[in-house]
C-alpha cells in the first residue's frame, strides 16, 4: 500500500492479509492495493541482494572473513515507500537475520563469538494508511523480539515526501516495494496530481508520462532518488509498464537518466495470501546506475512452477534480452512485398447505416435497399460469426436513393445525427450522409485481423474475406493477402513482438498497425521455406474447417483450443521459427523477442533508445515536493 489509500475499515489483526481483507474489491482497484505472499517477495529481493551475499557468505571461510561480513550486514539500509503492512520489510528483515545467524554460527564453529549487528534501525517504510503503518511496524517488531530497535515507518504519501527525510539515498543499499497497481483509467484526481508532482523534475521531452500508470510515479521519485548514490531499486509493477505505449516511456526514461535492468521476472500472475484477493499480471524490475554483476532474466513459462532463470547481455524495458530499442511507428512494413495494414471502414452514422438483425428483415423488403445490404463485419462479428449487415451505397445513384423512402429516413437521419457531432470533420461529411465517414474497404480478397483482442489467446484470430464482406473499423485489413502472411501473422513469432510492442484497452491488446505490424521484422525466407510456411498455414485453415459451426472466438478459447487446431499451430510455429533461427525451436516469448529485437534493430538501423530521447546520463532538474 502507499499513496491514496486511507479511510480504510479497521480489521480484527493487523497481518497484511488482514488489512487486505477489510477491502472490497472495487476499493482495492481504486487504490492499488496488492499485498504479497512470501514466495513473490523473495522473488525480488532474491536477486536484489540475497543471492549475493549467500554467495558472499558461502565464501567466507575465515572468522575475519565472516566478521567483514556481519559488519557489513550492519551497514546495509533498506527503504520500501509503499510499505502497507510490512510484509516486504519483514521478509527483507528476516533474510538479514538468517544471514547474519549463519555468518555467526560458522564463526562460533571456527572458536570465535560474534555478536548480532543486524537491527530493526536498518530498514524503513513510507505509508499513507495509520493503520497499515501500524501493522508494518508491530510485525516487524514480532519479527526482532526482544532484539534491534526500532524500524522508521513513516506516515505520509511517498509521492509527495521526500524520501531522503526518511532515509538519506547517501546511506541506501536497497529500496524495494509493491506500488499501488492503479490504471490510467481508474486514477483520482488526486493520484493524477501525484503522478503529475513526481514527474516534474524529469526531462520527459518527447515522451508522453501522463499515458503511464500509477506505479510508474515510483519509478520517477527512484530516478530522482538515486542519482547520486548507487543504490539499487527493484520494484512490482503491473506488466503493462513493460508493453506498448508505457514502455516507449519508461524504457527512454530510464535510459536518458543513466539506469539499466539489472534483473527482471518477466509477466506472471501475482498471488496474495488474503481471501478475494485481486488478479492481476505483474513484472519485476531492478535497477541501478551502477554495474551490478550479471544481468539475470527470470520467466515463468508454467504459471503455478518456479520462474526458470537465464543470463542476459542486455534487458530492455520489453524484458527481453535484447538491445535498447524502441520501435518507431512506421508507414509501410519492415520488408518488401508485403500490403498495408489499415482499419477497415468506419460509418459515423448514428447506427442508421449499419442494419441490425432485428431489422434485417424490413430493409430486405425495400426492393432498392435490398440491392445494397452487405454483410458487415466488427471484431465481434468476426469472432463470434454473428449476423449483422450494413447498407453500402458507394455505387447508389441519386435516383435510387431518392425512390426509396426507407433509404430517404435512414439518410436523413444519418446527416442529422452528423450535423450534432462535436467534430467538425464529421459535421463536414454531413454532406453525404449516404456514405460512411472513412472508406477504406478492400478491393480484393483479403485478411482480416480484430482490432482488439484478448492477451489470453493463443493467437488473434485471422480471417480471409471477399471484398463484398464490409469491414467495419474495428478489423484490421489486409488486401491481398496470401497464405504467407497468413501464416506470419498466425505465429508465435508475431504474437511474442504483438504481446510486447501492442498499445493495451484494459488488460486486452490493441493493435495498430503503424506500430505492430509495420515495424515486425518479417524474415527473409528462401522459396523452399516460404513454401513450408505456406503449406502450415494452409494446415491451420483446413483443421479449422473440420469443425464446422463453431466460431473463431470458439476455437481459440483460451480455456482450451480443439487438440487438432493446436497441433496444427504448433507445426506451424516451428516453420516460422525456422526462419528466424535455424536451430532448436524457441522455448519463450523471451527467446524470441530476443531474436526480433536483434533483428528490428538491424533493420530499422537503431542501436539504441529513440523516439527523440537524448543520451544516457541525464540529471534531474529540479525535486519540488509539497
Amino acid at each position: 500500500m502507499a499513496a491514496g489509500r486511507a479511510n480504510l475499515q479497521p480489521a480484527v489483526t493487523v497481518t497484511p492479509e488482514r488489512v487486505e481483507e477489510t477491502m472490497s474489491a472495487a476499493e482495492r482497484r481504486r487504490l492499488g492495493v496488492h499485498y504479497t505472499n512470501e514466495a513473490f517477495v523473495l522473488r525480488t529481493i532474491r536477486p536484489l541482494f540475497v543471492d549475493e551475499l549467500e554467495a558472499t557468505l558461502a565464501q567466507a571461510d575465515s572468522v575475519d572473513a565472516l566478521r567483514a561480513f556481519v559488519e557489513r550486514l550492519a551497514g546495509l539500509r533498506l527503504l520500501d515507500p509503499s510499505c502497507g503492512a510490512g510484509h516486504f520489510l519483514v521478509v527483507a528483515y528476516r533474510e538479514l537475520r538468517r544471514l547474519e545467524g549463519e555468518a555467526l554460527r560458522r564463526a562460533s564453529d571456527r572458536g570465535a563469538a560474534l555478536a548480532r549487528r543486524v537491527r530493526l534501525d536498518q530498514v524503513c517504510g513510507i505509508e499513507i494508511d495509520p493503520r497499515a503503518a501500524e501493522a508494518a511496524r508491530l510485525a516487524l517488531e514480532a519479527e526482532a523480539g526482544a532484539e534491534g530497535g526500532a524500524p522508521r515507518i513513516v506516515v505520509g504519501n511517498a509521492l509527495r515526501i521526500d524520501w531522503n527525510e526518511v532515509l538519506p539515498a547517501a546511506r541506501a543499499s536497497f529500496v524495494l516495494g509493491n506500488p499501488p497497481f492503479v490504471g490510467t483509467a481508474w486514477m483520482s484526481p488526486e493520484q493524477q496530481e501525484d503522478r503529475r508532482l513526481a514527474f516534474e523534475g524529469l526531462d520527459t521531452r518527447g515522451l508522453h508520462a501522463g499515458r503511464l500508470d500509477y506505479a510508474a510515479a515510483f519509478f520517477a521519485r527512484a530516478v530522482a532518488y538515486g542519482e547520486d548514490h548507487p543504490v539499487r531499486f527493484a520494484f512490482v509493477a503491473t506488466n503493462s509498464l513493460t508493453q506498448g505505449e508505457q514502455a516507449r516511456c519508461l524504457g527512454p526514461l530510464l535510459g536518458r537518466y543513466g539506469y539499466r535492468i539489472d534483473f527482471a521476472h518477466r509477466s506472471f500472475p501475482w498471488a496474495s495470501d488474503s481471501k478475494g484477493k485481486a488478479k492481476v499480471h505483474v513484472v519485476v524490475i531492478g535497477f541501478s546506475r551502477r554495474k551490478a554483476g550479471p544481468l539475470r532474466l527470470f520467466d515463468s513459462p508454467d504459471p503455478r512452477g518456479a520462474p526458470v532463470e537465464r543470463p542476459a547481455t542486455n534487458i530492455n524495458v520489453y524484458l527481453a534480452d535484447g538491445p535498447d530499442v524502441i520501435p518507431r511507428k512506421r508507414n509501410t512494413p519492415l520488408g518488401s512485398g508485403y500490403p498495408p495494414g489499415t482499419k477497415g471502414n468506419q460509418p459515423t452514422d448514428g447506427g442508421h447505416l449499419v442494419v441490425e438483425p432485428e431489422d434485417h428483415a424490413a430493409v430486405m423488403a425495400d426492393p432498392i435497399a435490398r440491392r445494397y445490404v452487405r454483410r458487415y463485419l466488427q471484431a465481434s462479428e468476426l469472432l463470434w460469426d454473428e449476423p449483422r449487415f450494413c447498407l453500402w451505397l458507394e455505387g447508389a445513384s441519386p435516383e435510387e436513393r431518392a425512390s426509396s423512402p426507407l433509404l430517404q429516413r435512414r439518410i436523413e437521419a444519418v446527416r442529422r445525427a452528423r450535423l450534432a457531432s462535436r467534430t467538425p470533420s464529421v459535421r463536414a461529411l454531413a454532406d453525404t450522409p449516404w456514405l460512411f465517414t472513412q472508406l477504406r474497404q478492400p478491393r480484393v480478397r483479403y485478411l482480416a485481423l480484430p482490432e482488439v483482442s484478448s492477451e489470453n489467446r493463443r493467437v488473434i484470430p485471422a480471417a480471409f474475406l471477399e471484398p463484398e464482406v464490409i469491414a467495419g473499423n474495428k478489423l484490421i485489413t489486409f488486401p491481398g493477402a496470401d497464405a504467407w502472411l497468413f501464416g506470419i501473422l498466425q505465429s508465435s513469432m508475431w504474437m511474442a513482438w504483438v504481446r510486447a510492442v501492442a498499445g493495451r484497452m484494459k488488460s486486452d491488446i490493441s493493435l495498430a498497425p503503424h506500430l505492430t505490424y509495420c515495424t515486425f521484422p518479417f524474415p527473409e525466407p528462401d522459396a523452399e521455406g516460404r513454401r513450408r510456411v505456406e503449406a502450415k498455414a494452409r494446415g491451420v485453415l483446413d483443421t479449422r474447417r473440420g469443425f464446422p459451426g463453431k466460431s473463431l472466438g470458439e476455437l481459440y478459447d483460451p480455456r482450451g483450443m480443439p487438440e487438432a487446431l493446436a497441433r496444427a499451430h504448433d507445426e506451424l510455429d516451428r516453420e516460422v521459427e525456422a526462419l528466424f533461427d535455424a536451430g532448436k525451436p524457441f522455448e519463450t516469448d523471451a527467446d524470441r523477442l530476443a531474436v526480433l529485437f536483434t533483428r528490428y534493430a538491424a533493420r530499422a538501423g537503431e542501436a539504441a533508445f529513440t523516439a527523440g530521447c537524448p543520451k544516457r546520463g541525464g540529471r534531474v532538474t529540479a525535486r519540488t515536493v509539497p
